[in-house]
């Protein structure tokens, strides 16, 4: 009987032929799948007529990439606040820039400067020979502002502090006393330099105490208990006779009292540079509540993610921002934050904030493009240099595994790596790069 209607042609006919065993390939969306007797050599042969798709092996950079949105501005912000007591005289405008050493408000008519560094002024900074690593803060800026007050002790050398009221004994070094363990017997800094020894060499069993110093002035009636010696360990710093010299320049070029003293309140520290934000207060104001907030003043990127998506997400991580005008720049993750909060107040999910640093801040199309949404591509897998075909080339073998088709019908069996962007990463024996082999269509 003759057909009035041609049947639908079938996208893919093979005629296999294998001894003792028949063979059925399911070709699916994705992989296809092979079943046969494990264990035995298949042969097959292909039907001239039937047009088989067919893709070529391929050596390339590989790479599992999502894009998530993103907001293009600078970084998350942070509350300023004063711990001084007075009226707010001064804030700047929002927007301004302060660097290391500029003010940041004004209390009383004051200037409140601000410094770099990672510990804030927690005490008044006053007496000679006090130890710390806020010292070491107030150091490092005086020397970046440009202020000499000679060498600082160096580290594991013994330090006795001066309180500020107490007068100077007769041959007391102006630098405050720098001790080793021979300072219980009198023998000073300079002493010590001479004949070739230092503070670290100091052992701490024979570490100088307060009652080899009070010793020293046992004659007068007057005499008071001196402070314990410290010890100078890394990262901290000492409050020298030169350094309080320079923090009274320093403070009378700023406008300030020049006491010589620095306390909680007389200066803010952060991170680095800080752009204004937002003010939270006007002149006039109390001085002890929040009085503005501050950003960093280079130019980043913030992505919220849901606090169970960020096991992929690392500090370093290079990454892909899209701007408003479709150009790409380059980047890095600079942070994350470190508590997750809930997306609003009614329970949504936890999110953390991702922090991402422009590699070139500074370029045309990143100082054009208007503060808003950016999408941000992040990688989460890469391989460079292996050898790729398109997901649709694998056969799931019955017995496990995978394996690539040659025209011919012949199996070569592959490892496979990386699954990115409808493309594998695949390895084997037989292997190579511009090996034909069949795929679906």
């Amino acid at each position: 009987m003759r057909r009035s209607e041609a049947s639908p042609r079938p996208r893919r006919r093979l005629l296999l032929t294998v001894s003792g065993a028949s063979v059925v390939l399911a070709i699916t969306a994705g992989a296809v799948v092979w079943t046969g007797r494990h264990g035995q050599e298949s042969r097959a042969s292909a039907d001239e007529n039937v047009h088989v798709t067919t893709a070529v092996v391929e050596r390339a950079d590989l790479s599992d990439t999502r894009t998530l949105g993103g907001t293009l501005g600078h970084g998350r912000s942070r509350v300023v606040r004063s711990g001084k007591e007075g009226l707010v005289t001064w804030l700047p405008r929002i927007g301004a820039e302060v660097t290391r050493g500029g003010q940041l408000f004004r209390v009383n008519d004051n200037p409140v400067p601000l410094l770099y560094g990672s510990t804030p002024l927690y005490r008044t900074l006053r007496d000679e020979g006090t130890v710390g690593r806020d010292v070491k803060v107030l150091v490092d800026n005086l020397r970046k502002l440009g202020y000499d007050f000679g060498e600082q002790p160096e580290v594991g050398s013994w330090v006795r502090p001066r309180p500020a009221a107490t007068p100077a004994s007769d041959g007391a070094g102006a630098e405050g006393e720098t001790a080793s363990a021979d300072a219980a017997s009198g023998e000073s800094a300079e002493d010590e330099t001479a004949s070739g020894k230092s503070g670290q060499d100091a052992a701490p069993s024979a570490r100088p105490t307060a009652a080899d110093s009070d010793s020293a002035g046992a004659g007068s009636p007057a005499a008071s208990p001196s402070p314990a010696p410290v010890q100078v360990r890394r990262g901290e710093g000492v409050l020298t006779s030169g350094v309080i010299a320079a923090l009274k320049r320093w403070q009378s070029r700023t406008g300030a009292a020049a006491t010589g003293e620095l306390g909680p309140g007389d200066a803010i520290v952060l991170s680095g540079a800080v752009r204004v934000g937002g003010l939270l207060a006007e002149p006039g104001d109390a001085a002890g509540g929040d009085l503005l907030s501050v950003t960093s003043t280079v130019r980043q990127v913030t992505v919220p993610l849901e606090a169970d998506a960020t096991g992929s997400v690392r500090r370093g991580n290079k990454v892909t921002v899209t701007l408003p005008d479709n150009s790409t720049v380059r980047g890095h993750v600079t942070a994350l934050s470190s508590d997750a909060q809930s997306a609003d107040n009614a329970g949504g999910e936890p999110q953390l904030t991702v922090t991402v640093g422009l590699d070139d801040p500074d370029a045309e199309p990143v100082r054009d493009a208007d503060a808003g949404s950016v999408r941000v591509g992040f990688t989460s897998a890469a391989k460079k240099d292996v050898l790729v075909v398109p997901v649709g080339a694998l056969l799931a073998l019955s017995e496990g595994g995978y394996a690539l088709q040659r025209p011919g019908g012949r199996l070569l069996p592959v490892e496979t790596g990386l699954f990115a962007k409808g493309r594998v990463e695949v390895s084997g024996p037989e292997i190579s790069e511009g090996l034909r082999v069949v795929t679906a269509s």
